[in-house]
């Protein structure tokens, strides 16, 4: 899968470049490069995976609250205590992971 940083890092290997100008302190090497493109790469790939876990995690409470509510229909209930530590529990879990792995990921 070639893209566009990678034709122009081919091209840039045929220019005349006068070593003596360069700035080592800031240039970056060609394996510095491809380890930024890896980086934003997984930085997405795990993003859009904690994203789908966060909406299923979300889903699964969001069930159990309902067929809690419709206790008569589905024959399951919770006791009210329950419910409320199911849910301040879970928010806190969905803010917790959340945090977590954006900082980690764009830090």
């Amino acid at each position: 899968m070639r893209n566009k940083l990678d034709e122009l890092l081919e091209d840039s290997k045929n220019l005349p470049i006068d070593t003596k100008k360069i700035d080592k302190n800031t240039a970056l090497t060609e394996q510095e490069v491809y380890d930024r493109v890896q980086d934003r790469y997984e930085r997405k790939k795990y993003a859009f995976r904690t994203y789908l876990f966060l909406c299923g995690f979300t889903s699964i409470i969001l069930l159990i609250i309902i067929f809690s509510g419709f206790s008569k229909v589905t024959n399951f209930s919770l006791n009210d205590s329950v419910l409320i530590a199911l849910i301040t529990s879970s928010l806190a879990t969905i803010v917790g992971i959340f945090i977590l792995v954006m900082r980690y990921l764009f830090k």
